[in-house]
């Protein structure tokens, strides 16, 4: 592993596109930056820097770097963290999946639930439903809410609402398919990298688009169908439906489930997860009044 003050400095360099503005924030010396990096440059034996200047942007393998020293950091932060609530003797909670679904199902019931249990302290971490799946099943977390997958053995779950995977275009991108039907295998089509039910619905057995352009994560496809004459693939429940317009439906009603285990071992989380349950029932389960 690479020394972490070695990926700071490059971070931070990188960050400020400056060595003297690095130095100036990790309060070192700017001799110390530029020691650091060529320390970087000789361990992973390529530049970093476009024309040897930060200033120049990265390399590929610059980049490739840069988000080694950003995941590296964010590990030993997440690390220094579960250090310190096991040292205190405090519950950790751990929920997973997609950064919508915990903004929306989770976030501030989460923290109305810690102000009156300070002796627990939670971690939402933000992963695909495959990851967030993954991760309940090797015990990196306690929960997790999942979109249109299988329950594993030993866990239960509650279904939270249904969403459909569905093929959007913007007004404008509808009247040129108006225009012109035959167009719209021809326009290209944005999909998340990581959403694997896309390539379970769209793309397993054949693919209908001529031009398919891989993305990371739902804002940019969404971005992308906006300004551009173009697709996108995405969730019916990442969209307002005034805004686009729905060409296909790939999976119709999918459901989103909170999986938790059969069995607490910890009371304490027990106590959580029954409280996060009552309050997702209350908010999408409870016919309106």
């Amino acid at each position: 592993m690479l020394n972490l003050k070695i990926l700071r400095s490059y971070k931070y360099a990188v960050d400020y596109s400056s060595f003297k503005a690095a130095a100036e924030k990790l309060m070192y010396s700017q001799s110390t930056i530029s020691k650091h990096i060529a320390e970087l440059e000789q361990a992973v034996g390529f530049p970093l820097f476009n024309e040897g200047k930060v200033q120049n942007g990265l390399t590929e393998i610059g980049e490739l770097t840069y988000n080694y020293a950003q995941h590296a950091l964010t590990f030993y932060g997440h690390f220094k963290e579960q250090v310190k609530a096991t040292a205190s003797c405090q519950t950790v909670v751990k929920i997973g999946g997609l950064e919508r679904y915990l903004s929306e199902m989770v976030v501030t019931k989460v923290v109305s639930y810690q102000v009156d249990h300070p002796q627990l302290r939670f971690d939402l971490i933000h992963g695909t439903s495959d990851e967030t799946l993954a991760r309940l099943k090797a015990g990196e977390l306690d929960m997790g809410i999942i979109a249109d997958r299988m329950v594993p053995a030993n866990f239960t779950s509650l279904a939270i609402k249904r969403e459909s995977l569905v093929l959007i275009a913007s007004s404008k991108t509808y009247e040129k398919i108006l225009q012109d039907a035959s167009s719209m295998k021809n326009l290209p089509v944005l999909i998340d990298r990581k959403a694997s039910v896309i390539f379970e619905y769209v793309l397993k057995d054949t693919n209908e688009f001529a031009q398919v352009i891989h993305v990371e994560g739902d804002m940019m496809v969404l971005t992308g169908v906006e300004r551009q004459i173009c697709l996108g693939v995405i969730s019916d429940g990442c969209f307002d439906g005034k805004d686009y317009h729905v060409l296909k439906t790939y999976n119709e009603a999918a459901p989103i489930r909170l999986i938790y285990p059969e069995k607490w071992e910890d009371k304490k989380k027990k106590r959580f997860a029954e409280s996060l349950i009552r309050q997702l029932q209350q908010d999408f389960l409870t016919p309106p009044q």
